[in-house]
């Protein structure tokens, strides 16, 4: 399955919204940096019920969309 989160970093505070079936927006208090996919992995996993190891980035747009795809 692949979803599509739209990141907000640097926001007041977190917050996971759910916009339609497979569309997420996620805010980050914190600014991006390197260890940012290793923590968005993690949240993702939590709330969505999946073990880390099944979640995969697929790509980063330029408007902030990141897609991961989500294995069995």
């Amino acid at each position: 399955m692949k979803i599509s989160i739209k990141v907000r970093f640097n926001s007041t505070y977190p917050k996971f919204e759910k916009v339609m079936p497979g569309k997420y927006i996620l805010y980050i208090p914190e600014p991006q940096t390197d260890e940012s996919e290793k923590f968005i992995k993690g949240l993702l996993s939590n709330k969505l019920g999946v073990r880390r190891e099944n979640i995969s980035l697929i790509n980063i747009e330029k408007d902030g969309k990141w897609n991961f795809h989500i294995g069995e």
